[in-house]
């Protein structure tokens, strides 16, 4: 059999039901469909145990004919009649049956007259008038389906994770306050950390889900209820749509690591599975009709002879073959981190003073943190100059000589531009007075590989520079990664003990995932900066750790992960002995 799951076959009736209503075919097979996806959404037990126990036709709104649509899915993986009845009809147009107030008869109009085929093609069509020369499509209907079409895409969009995870977090820790829910917990590619979500997953268990549910959909967090059954229901929380499944708790470490994902990871598991004459699911694993446990996470690994694999590396790149080898990374822990090599105060284009700053640090139980503004060439960051940079200089003597000896420890540092041709922004003698140098490129993002190479060689080549911030330069959305031999440069930093920076910040979590691995496999060094432009963002550090996380890093190649003693001598390792940490941050 296929590893077919119940809402993939929702998902096949679903589609058959919003293509027959396109075409304006039978209505009662319409509605046949439509109800059979929503009775398999809602199942609470495998498909493939109920066919086995020829009781297909005991789902509700399941008869003969649908009953032998399901076991044919579940053999092959689709269903053929389905496949030919919806050929040529674009998902992205059946999309437009999400938009509230849009029925068959008008997707199928605009479709037609207009050739309608997604979502941001109904958007142009809406804000081009021409809605208003057509039958029922008043001025009052128009402003609806420009505020339906809003909302479904901020519930469809890819957010970032830094506002995805904290709205979650708030929503989650408000589910498991509500007295009929036992257990709460996220999943999906939040849960694994990825730099961007769709939907979010929320997974719950009640001994009574159909209340539960109707209690968490009820939350003062939520905005709307977009569906509501007794095991499953979707809601907007701050404009996020949250998927929320009700499962038994018997099988909820089962569901969790199924709709943790990612696909590609659990399909290579039920792989393994089969070839160990089990099979794997949302509601356990079991052996033929024996259940061999589900209750736990771990149980779906252990019963496959591994380990648990922590969430952020289930994305099948080799995770699966490390665990049976017993050889998974110990991956770097957020309380690992002794402080933070890249924040920025009012000096530059922070909004957080150095005292402001180093308090928070304080309540992190940070060891260190060094404030890192920006050079004279940022203009538009309010980069120092030799002059501004003497102020702040001064007054982080004064902070220094206030505080004594209470932690953190105050590191004077630059976020330096590097110039187009890798000249630095500051002077020698201006970084020899600095304890932290990060090189940055912050201009010129078009320029050629070769000469962006050479550019970033240069940099790693200065003896003051002890780190190269968000080395891509990419904001992730809106500036696609600047072009260069990476290996070149992972060579050169590595070879000058220079350390590539992950930065925690959302809009940028660079370097990637994938690129942070390859310099840590590669035995590079690596820093997590918060990128920090305020007191609260010092928060943005758990974000580079998710990352890093994601990337197989341990806490042995992160420089800021180290006691003050080993990072002090990294530091000025390269340095001329004549001017080894001038501002004194080593005493």
């Amino acid at each position: 059999m296929q590893s077919v799951s119940n809402l993939d076959i929702a998902k096949i009736f679903e589609k058959m039901s919003r293509t027959l209503a396109l075409k304006n075919k039978d209505r009662f097979r319409i509605l046949a469909y439509e109800n059979a996806a929503r009775a398999l959404r809602d199942l609470d037990r495998d498909l493939s145990e109920i066919a086995a126990q020829g009781k297909l036709e005991e789902i509700p709104g399941i008869g003969e004919d649908l009953a032998g649509k399901i076991e044919e899915a579940l053999k092959t993986g689709c269903v053929k009649q389905c496949e030919r009845e919806c050929r040529g009809i674009p998902d992205s147009l059946l999309a437009l049956f999400e938009i509230r107030g849009l029925g068959p008869k008008t997707i199928a109009l605009l479709h037609q007259r207009y050739r309608v085929n997604t979502v941001d093609d109904l958007q142009r069509v809406a804000d081009s008038g021409k809605l208003a020369g057509v039958a029922k499509f008043g001025e009052k209907k128009i402003a609806a389906l420009r505020e339906a079409i809003k909302s479904w895409k901020a519930s469809h969009a890819r957010m970032l994770l830094g506002d995805a995870l904290p709205a979650a977090e708030k929503f989650l820790a408000a589910v498991r306050k509500v007295d009929l829910v036992a257990r709460a917990e996220l999943a999906g590619s939040l849960r694994r950390g990825r730099e961007t979500v769709g939907d979010v997953d929320l997974l719950v268990t009640s001994k009574d889900s159909a209340a539960a549910l109707d209690n968490v959909t009820r939350l003062p967090g939520v905005s709307r209820i977009l569906a509501l059954g007794p095991t499953r229901a979707t809601v907007l929380i701050d404009g996020i749509q949250v998927d929320i499944r009700a499962v038994a708790p018997q099988s909820f470490g089962a569901a969790l690591q199924y709709f943790t994902g990612s696909k590609q990871h659990n399909t290579h598991l039920r792989t393994l599975a089969r070839q160990r004459g089990l099979k794997i699911n949302e509601y356990g694993v079991f052996r033929g009709k024996k259940k061999l446990g589900g209750a736990h996470e771990e149980d779906v690994y252990r019963l496959l002879k591994m380990p648990a694999i922590p969430p952020e590396l289930r994305e099948d790149r080799g995770e699966i073959e490390a665990a049976q080898e017993h050889r998974l990374p110990s991956l770097i822990e957020l309380d690992a981190i002794r402080g933070d090599l890249h924040a920025h105060t009012t000096y530059s284009d922070g909004h957080s003073s150095i005292e402001e700053m180093i308090e928070r640090a304080s309540a992190l139980g940070y060891d260190y943190i060094a404030l890192t503004d920006h050079s004279p060439s940022e203009r538009v960051a309010r980069g120092l100059d030799v002059r501004r940079l003497k102020q702040k200089m001064k007054e982080l003597e004064v902070v220094r000589r206030k505080r004594g000896i209470r932690a953190p420890r105050i590191l004077l540092g630059t976020e330096v531009d590097i110039l187009e041709a890798g000249k630095l922004d500051y002077p020698d003698e201006i970084l020899a007075q600095m304890d932290v140098v990060i090189a940055a490129v912050h201009s010129n993002f078009k320029q050629p590989p070769g000469e962006m190479t050479e550019r970033l060689l240069r940099a790693i080549d200065n003896p003051y520079v002890n780190i190269i911030a968000h080395p891509t330069a990419r904001l992730i959305g809106s500036r696609s990664p600047i072009q260069f031999d990476f290996d070149r440069v992972v060579k050169a930093a590595k070879s000058a003990g220079v350390a590539l920076e992950i930065d925690g910040s959302p809009w940028r979590l660079d370097l990637s995932d994938i690129l942070a691995q390859s310099v840590a496999r590669g035995g590079g060094l690596l820093a997590i900066g918060s990128d920090a432009h305020s007191a609260a963002q010092l928060a943005f550090m758990r974000f580079g750790v998710l990352q890093a996380r994601r990337a197989w890093v341990e806490a042995t190649c992160i420089v800021n992960a180290w006691p003050w003693e080993k990072l002090h001598s990294w530091l000025i390792r390269r340095r001329p002995r004549a001017n080894v940490l001038a501002a004194g941050a080593a005493d």
